[in-house]
């Protein structure tokens, strides 16, 4: 029996009896209903602020290229970027609300998305590395933006008051180190499990005069 049988075996020990039950896919919990935390209003300034200077370096440099060229010219390209610049305020706004994470007892969601609602969800036993990174604006306003990597991908929380950031990051590192304890705690009670006696199927090489098949 090679290691992977064994291993079967040993669960199915463990286990005492092997269950495949289909499941009511109408009693699973619907994510997108539950209830999730808003981010700080202060992000939405921090994003509109990024906006107002990009408007303002557009009326300057409108204003520049009117002694250089028509006016018309910059006139016409000025108002149009402020128009541009005043659609993607607004859906800023709209996205900036729509923005929200939840925390449950094993794993730790985001929600993003306008027209098209995006949810990345990471459970904490995945969890290998979470941070907190603060620019200029952020620090004045006192937000911070929580990273949550694993293995394979991750999620990103902007406008998070700093302190809920920290509270967060300390409880997704505890629930992380808590869950990865748990499962190497079952990986050694499996392993532990004794095996029922089996022998290897015994087999005996042919001898030169005899025939193979």
């Amino acid at each position: 029996m090679d290691e992977e049988a064994a291993g079967h075996l040993g669960a199915h020990q463990v286990s005492g009896q092997f269950f495949n039950e289909p499941i009511d896919l109408g009693g699973l919990p619907e994510l997108h209903l539950q209830e999730f935390e808003p981010l700080d209003p202060n992000y939405l300034r921090i994003r509109l602020i990024g906006d107002a200077i990009f408007a303002v370096i557009v009326v300057i440099a409108a204003i520049v290229l009117a002694f250089l060229v028509p006016w018309l010219i910059p006139l016409g390209g000025g108002a149009g970027l402020l128009l541009l610049i005043l659609l993607i305020a607004r859906l800023q706004r709209l996205e900036v609300n729509h923005l929200g994470y939840l925390v449950r007892d094993k794993d730790f969601s985001f929600r993003r998305g306008i027209i098209s609602r995006n949810v990345t969800t990471v459970p904490f036993a995945r969890v290998q590395h979470v941070s907190i990174d603060r620019g200029p604006l952020a620090r004045h306003f006192g937000l911070a933006t929580l990273e949550v990597r694993t293995a394979g991908a991750g999620l990103t929380v902007p406008g998070m008051n700093h302190e809920t950031a920290t509270a967060l990051k300390a409880l997704v590192v505890d629930r992380a180190g808590a869950l990865a304890d748990e499962e190497l705690a079952d990986e050694e009670l499996v392993n532990q499990q004794p095996v029922d006696d089996w022998k290897p199927a015994e087999y005996r090489l042919p001898a030169h005069d005899e025939e193979l098949w």
